[in-house]
């Protein structure tokens, strides 16, 4: 789900806008109104979001001075423009802060959809760079901690092309591990497995701001992070962050600090704790297009007979031996997809399959391997360009006067 704020000084259209996507979208939803760039930009300090809808013409504070404040601090933001005006010069100016769209009023509502469409398509690209970024940095830590074969030369090479924010000997940190309570399963399972780790990842970013985090594997109800300083060493209390991750995430958790280190080269070094020595997933050599072969093959028999059920990504790596960064970095070489990409065209194909009998949409839901309706109808969507109750009206022309509206 896609999160707006809309920023406009008329109440009209704050409230039309508002409206038109709560009642029309159901992958969108909007997280406040503001009448000014003021009160969005603070905001925005505290609450990311994906998209802002914004007027040029407001007091206080200007769009096109607000969407240049988002272009510097958020860079991950997209920006849609609303205004009475066409001059060029404001186009002009909107579009040299990235702007997705330029919208004139009156809005036309199917216009501003498709610019939401066409916004959806750009954060998705955005987030398959991220995910890329994110597993490289995985994929790096992991191969330190297990102690692969590599010179200090091919280590530096590799860390220069994580586009990390500091050089290599300038950072500290230490890996740390959330072990969750087995008894708050049914709340933290709402996430699923494979959206636990990266709510998991988040709520540290928020509660260690000065610091820089990154996940690295999970191991039952364990999972492991890399925390990063270019100043000190990492000096938090693991008391406040679990009393922090329980407000936000009202599950308990227990934090252990397993390794620290001065440099990151230290890591190869180290002589790590049994615990993590464990835990880290296990490595085969994949030295012929032979061996990735089969291991693809049998990680995709995995996935199509388990695709019922709340599978991660984890899950798979353990079925053919790999650490989850290694998997996804072969998976994605020979399929030309991530394993998310390629588990969720299995399950929206299965849908489409489901859609065809009575089966109300919840129990499809559930036999498709989701935990929620609403992560079906996001999916099936972006997947069809349709919410499931249209696509039985529409392409399969079946009625059903009991169905719930997505």
């Amino acid at each position: 789900m896609y999160s707006i704020i809309i920023v406009d000084d008329e109440d009209f259209i704050r409230l039309g806008i508002n409206d038109y996507i709560q009642n029309t979208h159901s992958d969108f939803v909007v997280k406040g109104t503001f009448s000014n760039g003021v009160d969005a930009l603070k905001y925005l300090e505290d609450n990311p979001v994906n998209i802002v809808i914004t007027d040029i013409r407001m007091p206080q504070m200007d769009g096109l001075t607000l969407i240049s404040h988002i272009a510097e601090k958020h860079p991950a933001t997209i920006s849609i423009i609303i205004s009475s005006y066409s001059e060029f010069e404001y186009a002009r100016r909107a579009l040299q802060y990235g702007v997705t769209s330029y919208l004139i009023k009156p809005l036309d509502f199917l216009e501003l959809s498709t610019n939401l469409q066409k916004a959806t398509e750009k954060l998705n690209a955005l987030s398959i760079d991220a995910n890329e970024h994110e597993e490289n940095i995985q994929l790096f830590f992991i191969d330190l901690l297990s102690g692969y074969p590599q010179t200090c030369d091919e280590i530096q090479n590799r860390f220069s092309k994580l586009m990390l924010t500091h050089p290599f000997y300038e950072y500290k940190g230490c890996i740390l591990s959330i072990t969750l309570d087995k008894n708050d399963k049914l709340r933290y399972c709402n996430y699923g497995w494979e959206g636990l780790s990266t709510t998991l990842l988040n709520s540290i970013r928020l509660a260690l701001p000065e610091y820089e985090c990154h996940y690295l594997f999970r191991s039952n109800m364990c999972c492991f992070f890399v925390v990063l300083s270019s100043n000190e060493e990492p000096n938090f209390s693991l008391e406040l962050l679990s009393s922090i991750l329980l407000q936000q995430l009202l599950f308990s958790c227990h934090f252990k600090i397993h390794a620290t280190f001065k440099t990151i080269d230290q890591l190869v070094t180290n002589r790590l704790d049994t615990s993590i020595s464990a835990a880290i997933p296990s490595t085969i050599a994949v030295d012929t297009l032979e061996d990735s072969d089969i291991l693809v093959n049998r990680a995709i028999s995995y996935i199509q007979a388990h695709y019922t059920e709340d599978i991660s990504r984890e899950d798979v790596a353990d079925a053919v031996f790999l650490s989850a960064a290694h998997f996804s970095r072969i998976f994605k070489q020979k399929t030309g997809t991530s394993f998310i990409n390629y588990l969720t065209s299995l399950r929206m194909q299965k849908t489409a399959e489901l859609l065809s009998t009575n089966i109300k949409i919840n129990e499809i839901a559930n036999k498709v391997g989701y935990q929620s309706r609403n992560r079906l109808a996001i999916n099936f969507r972006q997947y069809t360009g349709y919410t499931p109750t249209e696509y039985r009206k529409q392409i399969l022309k079946m009625e059903d006067s009991n169905e719930e509206c997505d």
